[in-house]
């Protein structure tokens, strides 16, 4: 009985340490609208505008949807999405190491003030803290990722 609690233990404790990496993975790579890191670098796409048309209710004229802007190695950098009357909804802003690591995502108002940060630090290419701040900079929470080897 001991034996398959220390598994069931074990396997909880890597799904804790699998899930905020792959949801931050996931949450990345669904903005880039089916355009991969690797075309926007090679074809120098610095931003990308969704228009969205609100035909049926009698809007003929473009709103824009959304914008992302990339870096030179074709990364998101910002991201702004808008309702259909103009109004930010969402603003984020990323920055990464040399190493293409996340580690720092910016979260602002519609006005463009910083209403709370996250910054990662990693080790040899693994994310092992994650710190929370609040929008005067002061650190509200931190994370802790540890992990086992084979």
């Amino acid at each position: 009985m001991r034996l398959q609690s220390k598994s069931v233990k074990l396997l909880i404790m890597k799904i804790r340490m699998i899930i905020p990496a792959g949801i931050a993975l996931l949450s990345l790579a669904g903005t880039l609208n089916g355009q991969g890191r690797k075309t926007i670098e090679e074809k120098g796409i610095m931003q990308q505008t969704v228009h969205e048309y609100f035909l049926a209710e009698g809007m003929n004229k473009p709103v824009v949807e959304k914008i992302e802007k990339y870096n030179e190695e074709g990364e998101v950098i910002e991201i702004q999405e808008f309702n259909k009357l103009g109004e930010v909804q969402l603003w984020e802003k990323y920055v990464y190491d040399e190493e293409g690591n996340l580690v720092e995502e910016i979260f602002l108002d519609e006005k463009g003030k910083v209403t709370r940060t996250e910054k990662s630090i990693y080790k040899d290419g693994l994310r092992v803290e994650k710190q929370f701040f609040d929008e005067r900079g002061r650190l509200f929470k931190k994370k802790e990722y540890l992990y086992e080897y084979r």
